[in-house]
């Protein structure tokens, strides 16, 4: 029979964040012949900006629109929030045609190492103006930053 002890570790919360604007260039991994690509943030498209360790645990963050999508005839534009196992893990698709803050969903998820993964959709036109904040909060099991008495 195992013995139950009482935890006495803790760890801070980590934050991880990516701001980009559609002025932006994304460069993407850089492939295994040297050469990095490049991706406009003004078109719709799958990017994972945020890596996260194995045993990462969201535990919350947010999609802030900061600056609202528009011109260039864009009609509507979302962006879902999730990793290469399931894309809209932590958010659905979400528009982002105007200004406001999307929490994320911890979904209690144990990470195997996938990045976080942002997926827009954008149509009707390119737009030419508009910042979108993404934050992540997120523990890694086993980890321990400070230690209590009991």
């Amino acid at each position: 029979m195992a013995t139950l002890r009482v935890q006495q570790g803790a760890q801070y919360s980590m934050v991880a964040e990516f701001v980009f604007s559609m002025a932006d260039v994304f460069q993407a991994t850089v492939y295994p012949n040297g050469t990095p690509t490049t991706q406009a943030m003004n078109v719709s498209q799958v990017i994972t900006p945020i890596p996260l360790p194995v045993g990462a645990v969201v535990t919350g963050g947010d999609v802030t629109v900061e600056t609202a999508l528009s011109g260039g005839g864009v009609s509507a534009a979302t962006i879902e929030v999730g990793d290469s196992n399931s894309a809209a893990r932590y958010l659905a698709p979400t528009t982002i045609l105007a200004a406001a803050r999307t929490p994320l969903v911890p979904t209690g998820y144990n990470g195997q190492g996938e990045n976080l993964q942002l997926t827009t959709a954008i149509t009707g036109g390119v737009p030419t103006a508009g910042q979108v904040h993404v934050r992540v909060h997120y523990v890694i099991i086993g980890r321990t930053h400070e230690t209590q008495s009991v």
